[in-house]
């Protein structure tokens, strides 16, 4: 459940009021099926790099780790989805430059597999993301 805060001003016809009265919203938002698709995907990449920096004697999921961490909760708690599609091209080309240059041989079994993940789901991220940042600003949602 997430509540949205959100001030009115209406007019204070009571007597002692200095003109205006603020009154507090609790708005209760919906969140769209690119929306909740955005999060799900910036969640399972959070997940799998954790995994990995926990398993692996690299520490590159380190920073792919926080990164998408941070945007999570950009898009999370902001509706900040452009971020989601910025990050999901940097991930894309950081992920075909490391195929390109270093391949997969030293990757096996269980690591293989994250740098999968890794490597194809910033493609769907960029896609939900997209649809999520223009559903959002069609709605007006202020970030």
């Amino acid at each position: 459940m997430n509540l949205q805060l959100r001030w009115k001003i209406a007019a204070c016809p009571e007597e002692g009021c200095l003109g205006y009265k603020f009154e507090m919203n609790n708005k209760e938002t919906k969140r769209s099926l690119s929306e909740k698709m955005t999060i799900g995907i910036l969640v399972v990449l959070v997940i799998a790099n954790a995994v990995w920096l926990a398993t692996s004697e690299y520490s590159s999921p380190l920073i792919a780790l926080i990164f998408y961490a941070v945007i999570a909760f950009l898009c999370l708690r902001r509706s900040h989805f452009q971020s989601g599609i910025i990050v999901g091209i940097i991930g894309l080309g950081v992920h075909i430059y490391e195929l390109l240059s270093q391949g997969i041989i030293e990757l096996r079994g269980f690591e293989l597999g994250l740098f999968f993940i890794n490597l194809t789901f910033p493609i769907p991220l960029i896609y939900f993301s997209y649809r999520a940042y223009q559903e959002t600003k069609r709605r007006g949602v202020e970030i």
